[in-house]
């Protein structure tokens, strides 16, 4: 397996007990054994498997994307139990719109038909919920709509925070970041020593959202995917081998659990 592989260069670069954690979490065996609030503010997760668990479940890749709709449902809910404050998923990338033409159609129906659900329980639980968008020109006009709605509707919650990153590419996040800031020093509104990591992520589309602490991807998968590549220097990450509609309340109480066992020193 992928796990077994990796395996020795995680014990060298994590050491034994860390590692041990890292390969429980991969196989999907791990169970947490404590409640509680946790100290992670702000959780990210790649959204990754949907297609993979369709096609094993239903013998229907497509039909996976509804379940995971589902997934991210319950776990918005269970983010809240934790104590965790803000969820940042990736529900859509740039570089899923080179999928074929019948799949989009679908993820956009999907997308906002959880969107009115989203909203109606963001209402009930005190949630806010924003879209992060790197190229919104693409983005159906049905979905457009529905973005500006949830977000209008929300944008005075303050309990919890949900970010879905939507037609959303962190390289071209960075790249109009750059360009915005060439402006402003360019018309004299920003001076060139001005320009530091706090001011280049006030241009970013996460303006304002503090970085994760941890990161997930399900499916298998370890890579990043352009999600978030600015945010996620000092991340705690997690890969999971289950698909994405396959996470259980269990799966995110052990992550958290370990993430709390951690010392993160940040380069110190």
């Amino acid at each position: 397996s992928v796990v077994a592989r990796v395996a020795p260069f995680l014990v060298c670069v994590l050491g034994e007990r860390r590692a041990k954690a890292w390969r429980t979490l991969s196989d999907g065996k791990f169970q947490a054994s404590r409640g509680g609030t946790t100290s992670a503010q702000h959780v990210a997760i790649i959204m990754d498997g949907n297609r993979r668990y369709g096609r094993a479940k239903y013998k229907d890749a497509l039909k996976g994307h509804w379940d995971g709709g589902q997934t991210l449902v319950d776990t918005v809910r269970w983010c809240m139990e934790e104590g965790v404050q803000v969820l940042t998923v990736y529900a859509f990338s740039t570089e899923n719109w080179k999928r074929e033409e019948k799949e989009v159609e679908v993820l956009m129906t999907i997308f906002v038909k959880y969107a009115e659900r989203c909203e109606r329980e963001a209402l009930e639980k005190d949630i806010r919920i924003k879209v992060f968008c790197t190229d919104r020109t693409r983005l159906p006009p049905g979905v457009i709509a529905a973005i500006d709605k949830m977000e209008r509707n929300t944008a005075d919650k303050t309990g919890f925070s949900l970010n879905l990153c939507v037609s959303y590419g962190s390289r071209g996040d960075i790249a109009q970041a750059a360009r915005s800031i060439s402006t402003k020093v360019m018309e004299g509104t920003m001076l060139v020593e001005e320009i530091d990591e706090q001011a280049f992520g006030r241009h970013l589309v996460t303006a304002g959202v503090p970085d994760p602490d941890i990161l997930i991807r399900t499916s298998g998968e370890y890579r990043l995917s352009n999600y978030l590549l600015f945010e996620l220097a000092y991340t705690e990450m997690f890969f999971l081998e289950k698909f994405w509609p396959e996470l259980t309340k269990g799966d995110l109480k052990g992550i958290l659990e370990v993430y709390d066992r951690r010392h993160r020193r940040f380069g110190v």
